[in-house]
């Protein structure tokens, strides 16, 4: 179980009370102070022990595709897999304080599980772990196909910028523009489409703090652990009225089953995820530019639209798109992106989907376009929650 320095402190706090009181001794400041101490090096240490991971080998790297560039391959392919292993934080992947999602409709884990060892590379390359130390959630895989999609633009010549919708903290889009200043792509731009939603302020009343740890936050896990789906929704109807990140569901009551769980699971979980010691990446706009330029990527050819899509993309000064990236999780904002970007797309270019196979929400949205425009083009698999089809 992962503690926060609040419920250390307070257990260090209660344990000094009691270490003091059986003892017999008369109580102190200096005693109670001393004994806190100990326990609070308890406590740590308790924690850093229940979360070593185990060293990885090169075989396992290699199992999972992230063996050593073939001797024969261009030389910027070296450069765009350093950029592809930053943004996925597999260099220091033993900081990643994951809450391994192993999800995966598809292999028949309808509902999200945890990883006992709390880290699995092949979680992190197949899209299917939380991380509060990486650039993006996408996966190696993932990565992997926008940089197929890029290249094989360029080779072809297929007019156009990249885009996408719901890019977050920016790793996919960092990816993208890190692969046209390796094929020496000067004219095409990358848009980067996103609420960049300002976070909550830091700081504030250590009081407050230390009542949302060990009364709020536990009372909202407590009625997520009720196995009932009707008091569940409501949860997730309550945090969908509050959030900004997305735009309002007209009808949250056809929610699937499928999206509410995975909500509640992550709400379980993650919560519980020990804080890392230093601030990480977030997304707010910001700090999405803050991580283009820690590679060295910002610049002209890096475009942002803030707001929510039905907002921003109907007027946008897109022009023409050779590689379409959906990534906006539900029903609205998918549908959004498509009606206004994908008349948009050359012939020939790229329409990726991020979650067609994680929430349902999507795939609706996905089905009834293509339905509805007559698109009958492959969908092709990424990997287990993700499609792409070639536009004709």
């Amino acid at each position: 179980m992962a503690f926060s320095i609040y419920q250390a402190a307070l257990i260090s706090f209660c344990s000094a009370l009691g270490v003091v009181a059986l003892s017999g001794c008369s109580f102190s400041l200096s005693k109670i102070a001393f004994v806190s101490i100990g326990a609070v090096l308890v406590v740590t240490a308790l924690e850093r022990k229940a979360r070593q991971i185990p060293l990885l080998t090169k075989k396992e790297f290699e199992f999972c595709g992230l063996g050593a560039i073939p001797r024969s391959a261009p030389s910027y392919q070296l450069y765009l897999d350093i950029v592809k292993r930053s943004l996925l934080n597999i260099i220091y992947y033993e900081q990643s304080y994951q809450l391994n999602l192993t999800r995966c409709i598809a292999a028949g884990r309808v509902d999200p599980q945890l990883v006992p060892n709390g880290f699995s590379l092949e979680d992190r390359v197949m899209g299917q772990d939380l991380s509060a130390v990486t650039l993006t959630m996408v996966g190696a895989k993932r990565l992997e196909n926008i940089q197929f999609c890029v290249e094989e633009a360029v080779r072809c010549g297929i007019p156009g910028d990249l885009v996408e919708t719901g890019c977050a903290a920016g790793g996919s889009v960092i990816f993208m523009r890190a692969i046209l200043r390796a094929l020496n792509d000067t004219e095409r731009r990358v848009w980067c489409c996103d609420t960049f939603c300002d976070e909550p302020k830091k700081g504030g009343n250590t009081v407050g703090k230390v009542v949302g740890q060990l009364f709020i936050l536990p009372l909202i896990q407590a009625i997520c652990s009720i196995p009932s789906m009707f008091w569940r929704r409501k949860v997730f109807n309550f945090f969908m009225k509050v959030q900004k990140s997305f735009p309002q569901e007209t009808d949250n009551a056809h929610t699937s089953e499928d999206t509410v769980r995975s909500f509640i699971f992550f709400v379980q979980n993650a919560l519980s995820l020990p804080a890392p010691s230093v601030p990480t990446r977030g997304t707010t706009l910001e700090q999405v530019k803050s991580h283009f330029a820690r590679f060295g990527l910002l610049d002209e050819q890096v475009v942002f639209l803030q707001g929510f899509f039905s907002d921003t993309l109907p007027s946008s000064p897109i022009e023409r798109i050779s590689v379409l990236r959906l990534d906006g999780d539900l029903y609205s904002s998918t549908m959004d992106a498509l009606i206004s970007l994908y008349p948009k797309l050359s012939s020939g270019g790229f329409c990726i989907v991020d979650d067609y196979y994680a929430f349902e929400e999507c795939r609706r949205a996905i089905d009834e376009y293509r339905k509805e425009n007559n698109i009958t083009a492959e969908l092709v698999r990424i990997d287990n929650q993700s499609v792409y089809w070639i536009h004709k």
